[in-house]
């Protein structure tokens, strides 16, 4: 019998599973000791190094497994380098898609207003000192970037594309990334950014520009959260909503990126 060079799709989500079950147990210990200890919050002071380790488990799991059952990691992993052009491109993308998965969110919050115990998550997200932007910036910016793309466009995409149609391969890694996330009030930006990641990481046979796209969309959505950018940003805004104008020029640079990274590939 030939040897298996790819995982099997049920294999693959079984393992992101066990990956986000390790993890999930690690945050509730800790939730229960902050309990404990009466602490005001259980991420107070830990949410970025939760999102370090979070994501060092995330990428260490799939490539020890990979290892054991000796398939191609290169290629599961869609280690590829694109052209340079490609990966410049990428940060705008990544802008744009910031842009429109913060109006996604403002028209959500419209309907189903995040409860306080997701504010406090994100008040964990803010950073005091030099040390707190250091370690969000390495666990939300640099690490969870780099690991969710590897699990996620690569080897669960992966697999799903060896076993079925591209649509089907971006939009069940998609929603597998949307319900990793536990977060039913951004399920439908997540959910959209991850089909045209997704997208992209297929088009490119790589996962380095979803994983600018993810950082620089991570990046800016830090910014917000601790109110760098609002106070010098009054043409961003139109009431409690994005600006139609920057809303159009979001949306051209999503297609022209889209496009004239695809024309690489044709």
């Amino acid at each position: 019998m030939d040897k298996k060079e790819y995982p099997e799709p049920i294999e693959a989500l079984v393992l992101i599973l066990f990956t986000f079950g390790f993890i999930f147990g690690i945050t509730v210990i800790i939730t229960l000791v902050a309990l404990l200890l009466k602490s005001n919050s259980a991420l107070e002071g830990n949410a970025a190094i939760l999102f370090i380790l979070g994501g060092l488990v995330f990428i260490l799991v799939p490539v020890f497994y990979v290892r054991i059952r000796d398939y191609k990691a290169a290629e599961l992993f869609r280690l590829n380098i694109p052209p340079g052009e490609v990966l410049l491109l990428s940060i705008p993308l990544g802008l744009a898609i910031g842009v429109i998965s913060d109006e996604i969110d403002r028209i959500v919050q419209i309907f189903l207003p995040t409860p306080e115990i997701f504010l406090k998550y994100l008040e964990s997200l803010q950073a005091d000192t030099a040390i707190d932007w250091i370690l969000l910036l390495l666990g939300v910016v640099i690490i969870a970037s780099i690991s969710e793309e590897i699990l996620f466009r690569g080897f669960l995409q992966v697999s799903l594309e060896r076993k079925g149609d591209i649509t089907r391969a971006v939009i069940l890694s998609s929603v597998t990334w949307t319900i990793i996330h536990v977060n039913p009030y951004w399920a439908i930006q997540i959910f959209v950014t991850g089909i045209i990641i997704g997208f992209l990481a297929w088009r490119t046979n790589s996962v380095f520009p979803s994983m600018i796209v993810h950082a620089t969309n991570n990046f800016i959505s830090l910014l917000f959260i601790n109110q760098i950018l609002d106070d010098s940003m009054d043409w961003y805004y139109l009431g409690d909503h994005i600006s139609p104008v920057v809303l159009v020029i979001a949306f051209a640079i999503l297609v022209l990126s889209i496009r004239r990274i695809s024309a690489y590939y044709k």
